[in-house]
C-alpha cells in the first residue's frame, strides 16, 4: 500500500474505510485522546529535567509601577510613590501564599492583607490589595487589572498615595507560577494639617475583596512630600524566565494544528459525500466543523493569567 492509498484511507471517504475517513472513526478519536495524554505527560517529564521547556515570564516591579501610574495619570489622578514597607508587606504576602499553598486575600489561618501591612511597619489610613498570577508580562498584568472592574477601582482610587510590589516565582499547589502582589496605601494626615486645610474628619478606610477587620491603632505621622519614586532595591521585584519553548504557547499551537487538521478532514469528507450523493445514517459534519471552530476561537481568545 503506497502513500496515496494510505492518505485516501485516512482522509477521504472510500469503500476501504466504509465511506468515512479512518481519521474520523471512533477508534481514531480514542487514539487522539491517548496521544494527547502522552503529549501532556511528556511535557511534564521534559520540564522537570530540562530548561528547554518552561513558562515564559518577564515581569518587573518598575514596569508595574510605570503602568499603574500611567493609568492613574490618564484618569487625572496623582501618581503613586514606591513605599519600601508596602513592598516588604507584598513580598511577605507572596511568600506566605507559597508557603501555605493558598490563592486568596486571606490566609488559611486568618491573616489578612492588613496584618502584612502593619507587620511591615506601615501605618495606614486607607489600604488595598490586588493579586495576579500566571501572567507573562508586566503590561499584561496591568491590562488585566484595568479590565476587571474591582481591580480597576482599586488601582484608580484617588485616596492612595503609596504602592508596593512583589514579583515572586515558585510552585503553588503543584503549579509553577509567578505571583504579583500590589499593595496600596496612604498614611494618615496629622490633625494639625487637617485643621489647617479645614478638611473633614479623617475616616479610616480599607478596600479589598476581603472581610473588614477592626481598625488598627494608628500613629499619625506627616505625609512625605511627593517626589520621584526611588529605584526599587528590595528583593522580589523581578522575574525573568525566557525558556526556549514556552509551554502554554506551544500547547496552544499544537492544539490549534490538531483541530485545524480535523476541520479540514471534516470539510473534505462533507464535500466528497455531497458530490457523490452518499446518504449517511449518522454524522453531521457541519455541526462538527462549527464545534471545533468554536473551540479554536475560544483558544485564540484565551489569555494566560488570573486575578484576585
Amino acid at each position: 500500500m503506497n502513500f496515496l492509498h494510505i492518505a485516501r484511507h485516512l482522509f477521504i471517504p472510500h469503500h476501504s474505510n466504509n465511506h468515512r475517513p479512518k481519521a474520523l472513526h471512533v477508534d481514531a478519536l480514542l487514539f487522539y485522546v491517548l496521544l494527547l495524554s502522552v503529549f501532556n505527560l511528556s511535557l511534564r517529564f521534559i520540564r522537570t529535567r530540562s530548561d528547554v521547556l518552561g513558562y515564559a515570564t518577564d515581569i518587573h516591579a518598575e514596569q508595574l509601577l510605570a503602568g499603574t501610574n500611567a493609568q492613574r495619570a490618564s484618569a487625572g489622578l496623582s501618581t503613586l510613590s514606591i513605599s519600601a514597607p508596602l513592598s516588604q508587606a507584598a513580598a511577605a504576602k507572596a511568600q506566605d501564599m507559597f508557603a501555605k499553598g493558598y490563592w486568596a486575600h486571606n490566609s488559611p489561618d486568618g491573616k489578612t492583607p492588613w496584618d502584612f501591612i502593619i507587620g511591615a511597619g506601615y501605618r495606614y489610613s486607607v489600604a488595598g490589595e490586588n493579586l495576579a498570577k500566571n501572567f507573562s508580562t508586566s503590561q499584561g498584568v496591568v491590562d488585566a487589572w484595568m479590565a476587571s472592574p474591582t481591580h480597576r477601582a482599586n488601582l484608580l482610587k484617588g485616596s492612595y498615595r503609596d504602592v508596593g510590589f512583589a514579583v515572586v516565582n515558585g510552585t503553588l499547589n503543584g503549579e509553577e507560577t509567578t505571583l504579583v502582589v500590589q499593595i496600596f496605601g496612604a498614611t494618615p494626615v496629622p490633625k494639625a494639617v487637617v485643621a489647617q486645610v479645614r478638611a473633614a474628619p479623617l475616616e479610616i478606610e480599607k478596600t479589598a475583596a476581603v472581610s473588614e477587620a477592626p481598625p488598627k491603632t494608628l500613629v499619625f505621622t506627616p505625609l512625605a512630600p511627593v517626589t520621584t519614586p526611588a529605584p526599587l532595591t528590595l528583593a522580589f521585584t523581578d522575574v525573568t524566565k525566557i525558556p526556549k519553548i514556552d509551554v502554554p504557547t506551544f500547547t496552544r499551537q499544537v492544539a490549534s494544528v490538531f483541530l485545524g487538521i480535523l476541520i479540514m478532514i471534516l470539510a473534505m469528507d462533507a464535500a466528497v459525500i455531497a458530490k457523490r450523493g452518499t446518504v449517511r445514517v449518522a454524522g453531521h459534519n457541519i455541526a462538527h466543523i462549527l464545534f471545533f471552530a468554536t473551540i479554536l476561537l475560544f483558544s485564540a481568545m484565551m489569555r494566560r493569567g488570573s486575578l484576585l
